[in-house]
Formats: structure tokens, C-alpha cells, sequence
């Protein structure tokens, strides 16, 4: 499938996100938020929270919410621009903090790596909720919990890059693993997103390729190729929700701050898959 690049001579996009019309993302070893203009290509810087930054997210009112992962706290962007502390989430978890989804309703999901990915064997955490302002912690066993996306009013679904699989998890009444899927072997899910016939689509870091994955069976297809570049995340957008957006770079971090290697691709799925949309749920 033949891709669109839609932005470029970004270090390390994540935490992709359409919204308003708008497609929103983290550059996060640059450790800044941007806005992005589909039309005319241009980024608007709206956060600065450096070194690393991920998840986004907004409130009803419509203050943005954005993960410090190194200070591991959930900040807000209020209307004047002004940041301030949402959640300290520091005290709980010693490793970073990761990607994040905001329900409608407000409720925050939050991941965390768990553990020190550049010397340490993989090992569980947990995942924070916070609701009504009380943060808690009700869903353990996760290893590296990264991209969260809702799939209904029941249930999310959550990657486990290391572990090489995602987590369905009930959000309603008492919170659980309802199932886990496990990928195919270095499938190392990132980023994912739900469309509205039941597939999880999922940014194979290291797979070079984008993965649809049937939440129901568990059966996984490489939807899309992209090779020669780490895939980190994607997500529904444009005007009818039909276009993927997938954010790449270079798997080698250490020179994405200097040489800008990232881009956000952009795939039009009408013709390979007619019907499918995003649901807004990320």
C-alpha cells in the first residue's frame, strides 16, 4: 500500500491522536507536543516537557492532558497555556510512565514501563486508572504497557511490547484481564488503535509493518508493510476517520535528535479496506 508523507524531520513521533480535525502527536525524545496541520504540513509546538514526553489526551473542558514520563505524572495544559500537575504518579512506580488514553468521561489510563529497558530482563507492572481525581492501580501483570485504546464502553485494549502481545481489559464494574492475545514472535506491539469492525491495528515497532489484529479470534495479519523503519504508533483520521496515520522513525535511537530521521505516514484504506473506520477512540 503506498504511503503519504504527511510530516517529517521530527526525531521520534508517538502518541498519535486526531482531534478537532487535527492530527496531534508527541516528538517524545524531543520532548515536545505538536499540533499538525494535515493541510499545510505545519506543526504547531503546543508543550514543552522535556526530556521525554508520550500520551495525550483532553478533558471536556478541552485543557490537554500529556504524560512527563521521566517525572511520571500526568501534566495539564490549562486554557491560558499555564501547565500544572494532573497526577503524581511517582510515588507507585519507579520506571518511567508511557502512553495514555482519556475516556469521555475523563477517566485517565496510564502505562508504565516497569522496568529499564536498556539493562533490565522484562518484568510486569501495573496500570494506573484515575478517576474523580483518586488514582489507583487495578490491573497488574502488564509487561511495558504502551499503546491503550478503548474497543466499547466496557473494555480496552492495551499493548505489552515486550511480552509480544495485547491485553483486553474490562473497565466496567470490577476491572480485569478479560483475555490476552498473543502476537507472533518480535511483533513488539506499540501504539494501536480500534477500528469499527472489531480489529485492533497495531504499530509493530520493530516488525516494520502494521498488524490487524481480530479481537474476537485473536488471528493477526500484516495489514501493512513498512520496511527499513521502526513503526511506534498509528491512528484513525481525516474527514471520515478512513485514513491511517502511522508514526516512524529510525530503531536506532540514539542519533534521532540529531539527524530527524521520524515521519507520520498517512494510508488511504478505502480501496484495501472498504468500510473500515476509526471510532474516535483514542
Amino acid at each position: 500500500m503506498k504511503a503519504a508523507t504527511t510530516f517529517k524531520g521530527i526525531a521520534f513521533p508517538e502518541a498519535l491522536r486526531w482531534h478537532a480535525g487535527e492530527l496531534w502527536f508527541s516528538d517524545v525524545l524531543a520532548g515536545v507536543v505538536y499540533r499538525g496541520d494535515i493541510t499545510t504540513g505545519q506543526l504547531h509546538t503546543e508543550a514543552e516537557i522535556s526530556p521525554v514526553v508520550s500520551g495525550l489526551g483532553w478533558l471536556r473542558t478541552g485543557e490537554l492532558l500529556v504524560v512527563d514520563c521521566v517525572k511520571r505524572a500526568v501534566v495539564r495544559k490549562e486554557l491560558d497555556g499555564q501547565l500544572s500537575m494532573h497526577s503524581d504518579l511517582s510515588s507507585h512506580w519507579e520506571f518511567s510512565a508511557n502512553d495514555m488514553l482519556v475516556d469521555s468521561d475523563e477517566t485517565v489510563w496510564v502505562g508504565t514501563y516497569g522496568f529499564n529497558p536498556e539493562k533490565d530482563s522484562p518484568v510486569s507492572a501495573d496500570l494506573a486508572r484515575i478517576a474523580h481525581g483518586i488514582v489507583s492501580f487495578p490491573v497488574s501483570g502488564l509487561v511495558f504497557a504502551n499503546g491503550i485504546a478503548r474497543i466499547d464502553e466496557e473494555r480496552i485494549v492495551v499493548a505489552e511490547t515486550f511480552a509480544d502481545r495485547i491485553s483486553i481489559i474490562q473497565t466496567s464494574g470490577e476491572i480485569k484481564v478479560l483475555k490476552q492475545i498473543q502476537l507472533p514472535s518480535n511483533a513488539t506491539p506499540d501504539g494501536l488503535v480500534v477500528d469499527n469492525q472489531g480489529f485492533a491495528w497495531v504499530a509493530s515497532a520493530y516488525g516494520q509493518a502494521i498488524l490487524r489484529v481480530n479481537l474476537e479470534t485473536g488471528e493477526a495479519e500484516r495489514a501493512i508493510e513498512i520496511p527499513d523503519r521502526g513503526v511506534y504508533d498509528c491512528t484513525f483520521g481525516g474527514e471520515n476517520l478512513d485514513k491511517l496515520y502511522v508514526a516512524t522513525s529510525d530503531t536506532d535511537e540514539t542519533h534521532v535528535l540529531r539527524d530527524l530521521p521520524g515521519e507520520i505516514l498517512c494510508f488511504d484504506l478505502t480501496l484495501e479496506f472498504p468500510g473500515v473506520q476509526g471510532m474516535g477512540n483514542k
